[in-house]
């Protein structure tokens, strides 16, 4: 299981050294706070992660600068064993602890080495009350540079024994995407550095979300660790991160009594409302596989095997029913006639092998995912037979290949019976609703905006219905491009009508996006005019009563009608409002106007 350095006797770091009483002492003035994990989307406890200070002790050294002393020294395996068995203990006495996991943060150098104490964690687990998949070790940023194959070899085993393992603060190392390959983790954390000005920055957004979904390809959870903000939450949550850490959620603890089972502030409202069609769509079209324990023998394998002869893949999960990834038959029968079908023995060295050996990572997804980021899982998973589909993280069914496609193809359908023709843009079944459901969910601020075009007609009787239907695609185009991110929404109600929804956005920032939109169209569309018609900055044509007059060229009138957090409205009283603020729209100077509804 383990391995010793050849370069060192057995006198380095290779051998474990008795602590220093000094050491002793220091180790006496450390303590373990518990930050919450929760569930992004509900906002239950998932797990603590056991953060180390110094408490009062100024004249202490810092935490870094105690583990590199500590290697110096030759005993950091012995320090960080000690420290897991006082995180143990803390962890241990949360009434929630039973339900949840503990998440340790171990330094990671020379792991696996001679007599590491660290490879011998379950007795420690087992002493606490506790199971070995309840835990997840996380390895530190600075030094995953300097992880050796023989550490890699450690890590594989502790996963044997059940351990979980997590990359702490990926995106921080310069060698993290080789260790996410060669892992092979449970856990990604992105840490503080991409979440800060997550949703607002478009390039850390854009890693962020490549991050995640690399990773559950890879079929690990990832969590954002570090949020701070209620912006950065939802822009996490929206990524599609599974589970978030941070001061926005919870403070480090050390007292039991504040543990809580879940926080009423991340709950995502209607979350279990969510998508609610494409949630059935996806269930019903999930395969109930049989599955096994990741503690079951090669033996209990063989005979599920035999016995259930119609799949080609086993879903594996631990005592919690989360998923712990596959068993492929091919590799079964690769292994057990590697030596030909006849050779007996083979057959009985085989059976004793590890069950948990043949366990693959696979995609993983919540019940409550997109179904085109189901797609984008599946398509960048090479030889990938499914997905493996989890709610509230634990298992639900297994998605094959054929179902999957069945699912985006039915989604395809429905999506092109509701899209305008024109602009491909979602049309009025889509708008009515999400008017709908905006005004009867009261849980942030929101944003509708009416936007229709000024003298469209005049311009349609000049130019042509084809150049009238390029105005509007022109216009569709740039809509999607001032209107795009998390929380917005864009839609075409027919002809030169358009509207746009906000949520959890300033009215400020809504304004300005709309301002903006109104001067790109405006300058853009002149180019559809002749020369003369520009010059002028008019055309002279027909109105609805026959009088030839002048018209101003293209632009588009704006109303916004703001609805405050707590505010709950009937859909039809909300369409009144809109009806009369788009009369003011087209009345106003600058063709825009705002109203904020009082609560």
């Amino acid at each position: 299981m383990s391995s010793q350095r050849n370069s060192e006797p057995e006198t380095g770091k290779d051998s474990v050294k008795p602590f220093p009483r000094s050491r002793d002492a220091i180790l006496e003035g450390l303590d373990y706070a518990l930050q919450p994990i929760t569930d992004i989307g509900t906002g239950v406890v998932y797990g603590y992660e056991a953060q180390l200070d110094n408490g009062d002790c100024e004249d202490a050294p810092t935490i870094d600068e105690l583990l590199d002393d500590a290697y110096e020294e030759g005993f950091l395996p012995d320090l960080e064993a000690s420290l897991f068995a006082k995180a143990l203990s803390r962890f241990g006495k949360l009434r929630t602890a039973q339900g949840t996991k503990l998440f340790f943060r171990i330094d990671g150098r020379d792991l696996g080495l001679q007599a590491d104490p660290r490879m011998h964690l379950t007795e420690l687990v087992a002493a606490a009350g506790l199971q070995n998949n309840q835990v997840c070790i996380e390895f530190s940023e600075r030094h995953q540079h300097s992880i050796a194959d023989a550490t890699q070899h450690a890590i594989s085993d502790l996963r044997q024994m059940g351990f979980l393992v997590a990359l702490d603060n990926f995106g921080r190392g310069s060698s993290e995407l080789r260790l996410l390959h060669d892992v092979s983790p449970d856990y990604v954390k992105i840490g503080r550095f991409f979440l800060n000005g997550v949703d607002s920055d478009p390039r850390r957004n854009l890693f962020v979300t490549t991050v995640a979904n690399l990773a559950h390809v890879l079929g690990a959870r990832v969590i954002a660790s570090g949020v701070e903000t209620e912006r950065e939450f939802k822009a996490c949550r929206n990524i599609g991160c599974d589970l978030v850490q941070g001061s926005f959620v919870a403070r480090p603890f050390h007292k039991a009594a504040s543990a809580k089972l879940f926080y009423d502030h991340v709950r995502e409202p209607g979350a279990g409302h969510k998508r609610r069609a494409e949630q059935d769509r996806i269930r019903n079209e999930l395969l109930q596989l049989p599955t096994i324990g990741f503690g079951a023998t090669m033996t209990e394998l063989l005979d599920m095997v035999v016995h259930n002869q119609e799949g080609n893949v086993i879903p594996v999960l631990d005592e919690n029913q989360e998923p712990r990834g596959l068993i492929h038959e091919r590799d079964l029968k690769a292994y057990l006639y590697a030596g030909g079908k006849d050779d007996d023995t083979d057959t009985r060295i085989a059976l004793d092998f590890p069950l948990r050996s043949f366990v693959r990572a696979c995609p993983i997804a919540d019940i409550d995912s997109n179904a085109d980021m189901l797609l984008v899982t599946f398509a960048s998973s090479i030889n990938s037979d499914g997905i493996i589909i989890t709610e509230n993280f634990r298992y639900a069914g297994f998605l094959s290949a054929t179902s999957l496609l069945k699912i985006i193809h039915e989604k395809r359908l429905q999506e092109a019976q509701d899209q305008n023709p024109l602009t491909r843009m979602p049309g009025n079944g889509a708008i009515s609703r999400y008017i709908s459901e905006t005004a009867r969910k009261g849980t942030h601020d929101r944003h509708l905006c009416y936007l229709d075009f000024d003298n469209f007609k005049p311009f349609n009787d000049t130019y042509g219905y084809r150049q009238g239907d390029r105005a509007i695609i022109l216009f569709s185009e740039l809509l999607q491009r001032h209107v795009s991110g998390s929380g917005t929404f864009h839609g075409h109600i027919g002809g030169d009508d358009f509207f746009a929804g906000f949520q959890n956005t300033d009215q400020t920032d809504v304004a300005t996006r709309m301002l903006a939109l109104k001067r790109a169209f405006r300058v853009d569309v002149e180019s559809f005019y002749e020369t003369g018609h520009r010059e002028l900055g008019y055309i002279e044509a027909q109105d609805r009563f026959g009088t030839t007059r002048q018209f101003p060229l293209l632009q588009c009138s704006i109303s916004i009608l703001s609805l405050p957090r707590g505010m709950v409205i009937h859909p039809d009283t909300l369409n009144d409002e809109i009806s009369e603020l788009k009369l003011e729209a087209k009345r106003a100077d600058d063709g825009i106007v705002v109203k904020k509804l009082a609560a």
